[in-house]
């Protein structure tokens, strides 16, 4: 089980890392990736965007780091990552429609929880 919970961790560090620099250094394209025409108003959004995946990357990072560390602190941060993205699939379809988006993100909170729950129900640390 563990094994499993790294994977879907590892994919999305690799996930989140990779919008994260797209929208530093091609922000652009990472806005027209999420929608939006490149302007100078949104130019300024894809930087705070650039910024908030690039958070979510060293959370995910530092998840992986305290699982490899069989420290209990990564249950609580590996719930917290799980359940911020099935309630942003949520709220993103509910707001916008996208459905890919609300497949995407919920379903990786969902497998992220229910993984979580599984390998700290079978007692291992």
């Amino acid at each position: 089980m563990k094994k499993i919970l790294l994977a879907i961790l590892y994919i999305a560090f690799v996930i989140e890392a990779a919008l994260s620099f797209l929208c530093f250094f091609m922000p652009a394209k990472a806005l027209e990736l999420f929608g939006m025409q490149y302007n100078k108003e949104f130019a300024f959004l894809g930087y705070i965007i650039a910024w908030f995946l690039l958070l979510v990357t060293v959370l995910i990072g530092y998840a992986i780091y305290l699982l490899l560390q069989k420290d209990n602190g990564s249950k609580v941060l590996i719930y917290i990552l799980g359940f911020w993205w099935i309630f942003l699939g949520i709220a993103v379809y509910a707001s916008f429609g996208k459905i890919d988006n609300f497949l995407l993100d919920t379903s990786k909170g969902l497998l992220l929880v229910g993984l979580n729950y599984f390998f700290t129900k079978s007692g291992n640390k």
